[in-house]
């Protein structure tokens, strides 16, 4: 009977223990050491830089000038009432041919270009019939797709394409207590080919590289801790378990007194 009992307590200390989260699992940038902050500010901004346009991107052009009227067929009406939709609609779509097409100076290629190598581009061609304009340029269909492991799960459409991982885990709310900090996916079209990229929050090192900043319709998927998965009844729930396992402790108790 004491061994009977023994086995019991070992089995409850053990269903108690796979339960408990520790901070190696946790805590994320565990590996935060001092490091050149000026040498890994200069490469994420040039990854950052380098994301270029593409056929089916929808454009947003704003241009100002010293006379406003000379740019009126950019200027867009009641903006702070307009819905996602209609900033779409309004957006310059680039075509099969890396083309948009634009009032005052036509069709324009900006199929590669950086969104800054672009407004540069339509800068000096506005400049041949506008005096000092100043054009800036953003993606309006920068989409991208958290799944998995977060307080807030979907796909978020953003007007400033520059958004870092971290940031967008934050509209989606963070990661969950149960979800894995070190084995996040980021799925991403490169070159019309899908690519996997494992990320360990836990550690810093991501941050230099090209997974950093998001590119348009990239998929996260954040996976469930085995606590997680066990408390939604793939393997049962462990509460239920230790429970269970309580009762024939107590029985086992009984029986020898």
């Amino acid at each position: 009977m004491i061994k009977l009992r023994s086995i019991l307590i070992f089995g409850v200390f053990c269903v108690l223990m796979s339960s408990c989260a520790t901070k190696e699992s946790i805590v994320l940038f565990q590996d935060d050491e001092q490091k050149d902050a000026q040498n890994t500010s200069e490469n994420v901004s040039y990854l950052y830089e380098n994301g270029t346009i593409q056929k089916n991107d929808i454009l947003k052009v704003s241009v100002s000038a010293l006379d406003m009227m000379s740019v009126a067929a950019f200027v867009t009406d009641n903006i702070q009432n307009r819905t996602p939709e209609q900033f779409l609609l309004d957006g310059f779509k680039v075509n099969e041919n890396g083309k948009i097409n634009l009032p005052l100076v036509g069709e324009v290629e900006v199929l590669g270009l950086t969104l800054n190598q672009a407004s540069v581009f339509i800068q000096r061609e506005l400049s041949k019939s506008i005096i000092d304009p100043i054009v800036n340029l953003n993606f309006l269909n920068f989409r991208f797709t958290i799944l998995g492991e977060v307080n807030n799960p979907g796909t978020f459409t953003v007007y400033n394409p520059k958004i870092n991982l971290i940031q967008a885990l934050g509209l989606a709310g963070d990661i969950t207590i149960t979800g894995k900090r070190n084995n996040i996916k980021l799925i991403r079209e490169v070159g019309g080919t899908m690519t996997t990229t494992i990320i360990d929050l836990t550690k810093s090192d991501f941050i230099g590289t090209d997974v950093f900043y998001l590119q348009k319709d990239d998929i996260i998927y954040i996976e469930p801790s085995f606590t997680r998965i066990t408390n939604s009844g793939y393997i049962g729930p462990l509460g239920s378990i230790a429970t269970f396992i309580s009762l024939l402790l107590s029985v086992a108790v009984y029986s020898q007194n």
